[in-house]
């Protein structure tokens, strides 16, 4: 993973105009923001913008083509370019991350991902799985033993932070980056056989299924167990992504200032800037190749995880309960925060399930949700009303309604009343050839947040 001279030039201008723009007053005044609002607090609600379409829809061409060189070029352009095109609440760090590489693999294998075509030939995002399995008890016996990788000590994480501490080190930190870890068994199993023989087994085999669950969360506990162990984590109560597309920033787990800090307390004072964003295994400046002073390494209960079940719908509350909601609460019990949902209507599940969630914090509000019920179902507590809006306004509308738009935010943000708000606009796949409509689409929201918001 050599960086060329060339990509060399290529990234240190680019950090340096993070640089600049984290160095900018309003970043500090929005880190506080997150921090509020992720500890509960309803003054201030935020926005912020995700595109998850063909990336040269709305990026700029990478140049550099070293797969280290090509992350940290592709990162560092998101942030410059949603700053300055998307306007947001985002706060873009005095840091770049490398990606730890842990990783879990259900039963020992994962199933083909068969993408669609255009019709010019090119892959489209459209996606299906190869399933392997037909029926739960003639075929169970393609569930193998789950497998994991753990960085041992973050031994293969600090030897590519090298790298990127010697062409970076001197403008912007390198943090280690422990994106939460989630556990969806429900999504899990139908990447093997499929909604339907999902649901069929569940009536036809219910003892047989409730073994597989099982036996799947145990493996993945032991996989919790294994990466604490190995001291493989690193803390993500920082500029780290929390599912979905939110951020980690709170004074509410150990991290900067707290407990098992890696970062000011252990580089001492004069270094502390350099130690990266949220105390996450850094490097200081100048100090390449050398890694900082060891600390004692996080537990899962200092960090944020993540878990969803889409995929559930179709089942009453009680049904998910049994066969996947009880297993996930073990696994997410273990952790210091939780982010719960995808595209599910939670409010359908809150009080028989979420509402029991040890140290729930955000809970997805998604295009499928009742707005005023989940908001009259959390309010005065501290979880995040995480609101996604409908993407059609701006993938699916020839024409983008601005008066319709609107009137789509002032609707959450009456419904949102008296709730800690986070509002992150994802699924957008098109822009129409309009990428303005991101930064339309922010500034309207904030128009709705002047209108109706009284924290």
């Amino acid at each position: 993973m050599t960086i060329t001279v060339k990509e060399r030039g290529i990234l240190r201008e680019l950090a340096k105009r993070q640089a600049e723009i984290a160095a900018l007053p309003v970043m500090a005044e929005r880190e506080a923001l997150w921090r509020g609002l992720n500890g509960g607090k309803t003054e201030h609600p935020l926005v912020t913008m995700e595109f998850h379409g063909i990336e040269s829809e709305v990026y700029p061409a990478p140049n550099c083509e070293g797969p280290l060189a090509l992350a940290l070029e592709r990162q560092m352009v998101h942030y410059i370019f949603k700053h300055e095109q998307y306007k947001d609440d985002r706060v873009i760090p005095a840091s770049v991350s490398v990606a730890i590489p842990n990783s879990f693999t259900p039963f020992g294998f994962l199933p083909e991902i068969i993408h669609m075509c255009e019709a010019d030939g090119a892959e489209s995002l459209a996606y299906r799985y190869g399933y392997v399995l037909n029926d739960l008890e003639a075929d169970s016996a393609v569930f193998g033993a789950s497998t994991r990788h753990i960085d041992a000590g973050l031994a293969e994480t600090h030897a590519l932070m090298e790298q990127a501490q010697d062409v970076l080190g001197d403008i912007l930190a390198v943090r280690a980056e422990f994106r939460p870890v989630s556990f969806n068994p429900a999504g899990i199993l139908l990447r093997y056989m499929g909604m339907e023989t999902m649901f069929m087994s569940i009536m036809d085999y219910p003892e047989l299924f409730h073994k597989i669950v099982r036996r799947l969360t145990d493996e993945y506990l032991a996989y919790v167990d294994a990466l604490e162990a190995g001291g493989a984590l690193a803390y993500n109560n920082d500029a780290t992504t929390v599912p979905q597309d939110s951020y980690g920033y709170t004074d509410d787990l150990p991290g900067a200032g707290g407990a098992g800090n890696i970062g000011a307390e252990a580089v001492g004072a004069e270094d502390a800037k350099d130690a990266g964003a949220g105390g996450t295994p850094a490097y200081p400046a100048g100090s390449a190749g050398k890694p900082l002073p060891s600390c004692a390494a996080p537990q899962a209960s200092d960090l944020w995880v993540y878990a969803n079940s889409q995929e559930t719908v179709g089942m009453s509350a009680a049904m998910y309960d049994e066969f996947f909601f009880s297993y996930a609460k073990e696994v997410t019990d273990r952790f210091g925060l939780v982010s719960y949902g995808c595209c599910e209507p939670v409010h359908t599940i809150w009080a028989p399930c979420l509402s029991r969630m040890k140290n729930l914090r955000k809970v997805s509000v998604s295009p499928w949700c009742d707005e005023r019920a989940l908001g009259d179902m959390i309010r005065g507590t501290k979880v995040c009303y995480h609101r996604k809006p409908s993407p059609n306004y701006i993938s699916v509308d020839s024409v983008f309604n601005e008066e319709a738009f609107l009137a789509h935010m002032e609707e959450t943000v009456k419904a949102a009343a008296g709730c800690p708000l986070e509002i992150t606009f994802r699924d957008i796949t098109s822009v129409r050839g309009e990428p303005q409509r991101l930064t339309r689409a922010v500034e309207l929201t904030r128009k709705a947040f002047a209108r109706h918001w009284h924290g």
